[in-house]
């Protein structure tokens, strides 16, 4: 729960919108995601509102968990999925907290609800913002990225099927007569000009209600004549994922792009929206690999006319600068603080000033000790939810073999999740906390007691796939491993598996125990450059 202090600090910044919730989210806003989960923000996984189709648009705004999230934040408890920005709102990050940001929301939308002469409908409130994540439909492999967000990465580098996207056009249809009451959307992906059904819903958007605002994120690889039929027939506004202005820098972290290409499509974004009186937003993901041009691209955006924003990047953990041990992250601060922005009567200026100042604000939080452990539970608090996400759509021959697969999955990757985040802070931090310290022992208990009930040769190939795809995607890997790495992990798996038979279980379950006992970094490594016959003949050798 949030101290009395923070609370009278939290609202001492939030001015006018004190005394309110602490967040007006499962208010004012519906946040659609992958698999047809629906919750109030795209922070909160955990506490879900429902799901499509199961549940019906009206029935997942209207339902008791809503019911139930709105409750708890107007009694300023997060403990309903809301870990992320308690533990902002603790380390003082107001202004990047989205608590603040929905909060700010609530009021300019409500502002626009009434220039434009929106009354809410008799029976009662409904929602003034919609966020869409439908799907991970992507071109690209970022390097700070995951198969969640980009399909090109979940079916190569993590070798998993394909997500399927159950939004259909009865999703659209019930999502019409919602469309007339709000006044802003957002679209994400994935990459929004690959995902079909946006295309409905912005067609549907442009006739129902033409005044409603569009948000596309885009990485700006995509633009031909269908693209530009499209966002010069509706009330769209432009975001795009920019994280360097350097193409070698920019090539290096946004991995299928061409720097080139994008810039050019840039120039087309920026002219559109300028006829239009508005300016493309850059989002920018600061992280180890790009810090020092943040001051240059500063001044790109400036001169351009472009808004500037900064993503929160907490993972991967090796390429975030929040772990960044207290000394390095003191310099990174040190010399960002030595960038002063233009402080001029200009929008675009006062808006990049605004965000650079709160960027170097959130990274100095970061220095002291309580906010470093307070990010690690946050992370570790939605850990369970990206774990669910990533395990419930993979397919077995039968049901049961299906659900033992995704138990065993899940078990697999919270240990690793867990175990990563603590040994990175443990190795920055030092000692840490006890419930802390101890998380990823009781999450190697959970996995090893699975080795009762499981063949050696499962359990052994599922713990190394989810190790490849945990290790790339949760501590970041510049030099990824090469896809035949599942391969090998299968022909090693069944040699553990046929030594199980020869041999009996405690032999086959002692090497596999052994494996699970050994850093996750370490195995990822061996994995990535051995041959299987080297690998097999490391894993059993006496």
């Amino acid at each position: 729960m949030l101290t009395p202090e923070r609370i009278a600090e939290l609202n001492a910044f939030r001015g006018p919108l004190a005394g309110g919730p602490v967040c007006p989210a499962p208010n004012i806003n519906l946040h659609f995601s992958q698999l047809g989960v629906v919750t109030a923000c795209c922070f909160n996984r955990r506490h879900v509102l429902g799901t499509y189709p199961a549940q019906s648009m009206d029935d997942i705004w209207n339902g008791q968990p809503a019911a139930e999230l709105r409750d708890a934040l107007a009694r300023y408890d997060l403990s309903k999925g809301c870990e992320k920005c308690e533990q902002q709102i603790e380390a003082r990050d107001f202004g990047g907290s989205h608590a603040v940001f929905y909060g700010n929301y609530a009021v300019l939308t409500e502002q626009k609800r009434k220039l434009q002469g929106i009354e809410v409908p008799p029976g009662g409130p409904m929602p003034m913002r919609m966020e869409f994540n439908i799907h991970n439909a992507c071109n690209l492999q970022c390097v700070m990225c995951h198969g969640l967000a980009s399909s090109a990465i979940r079916t190569g580098r993590e070798a998993l099927v394909a997500l399927p996207c159950p939004y259909d056009e009865a999703f659209v249809d019930q999502l019409e007569p919602f469309l007339p009451y709000a006044v802003e959307t957002d679209f994400m992906g994935g990459e929004p000009f690959l995902i079909p059904v946006y295309v409905q819903i912005w067609e549907r958007i442009a006739r129902v209600n033409p005044d409603l605002q569009a948000c596309i994120l885009t990485n700006g690889t995509l633009l031909d004549d269908r693209i530009k039929s499209v966002l010069e027939g509706f009330n769209c506004w432009i975001h795009i994922s920019i994280d360097s202005i350097v193409k070698e820098t920019y090539e290096s972290i946004r991995r299928g792009a061409r720097y080139g290409d994008v810039m050019a499509h840039c120039r087309y974004f920026i002219d559109l929206m300028a006829k239009r009186g508005k300016s493309v937003v850059f989002r920018f993901c600061p992280m180890r690999l790009n810090w020092r041009e943040i001051p240059r691209t500063v001044e790109f955006c400036n001169a351009e006319g472009v808004m500037l924003m900064f993503n929160q990047v907490d993972s991967p953990l090796a390429l975030s600068l929040h772990t960044l041990p207290v000394e390095e992250l003191r310099e990174v601060v040190g010399e960002l603080r030595g960038f002063d922005p233009p402080n001029e009567p200009n929008v675009v200026l006062q808006h990049n000033r605004q965000h650079f100042g709160e960027l170097v604000g959130r990274l100095e939080g970061f220095l002291d000790q309580a906010n470093r452990l307070n990010g690690l539970r946050a992370r570790l608090a939605v850990a369970d939810a990206v774990v669910d996400s990533y395990t419930r759509s993979k397919r077995a021959p039968s049901p049961e073999l299906e659900a033992q697969s995704n138990l065993l999955a899940q078990a697999a990757k919270r240990i690793l999740i867990t175990r990563l985040n603590v040994d990175q802070a443990t190795e920055t931090e030092g000692s840490l906390p006890a419930e802390l310290a101890a998380a990823a022992e009781q999450r190697l208990g959970e996995l090893k007691a699975l080795q009762e009930t499981t063949a050696s040769e499962t359990l052994l190939a599922t713990y190394l796939k989810e190790l490849v795809r945990t290790v790339s995607g949760v501590w970041g890997v510049l030099e990824v491993h090469d896809e035949g790495v599942y391969e090998r992990i299968d022909a090693v798996a069944a040699h553990v598996g046929a030594l199980e038979e020869r041999q009996g279980a405690p032999r086959a379950r002692g090497i596999v125990a052994a494996l699970l006992d050994r850093p996750p970094g370490e195995v990822y490594r061996e994995l990535s450059t051995r041959s299987a016959e080297q690998l097999t003949a490391a894993l059993c050798a006496e």
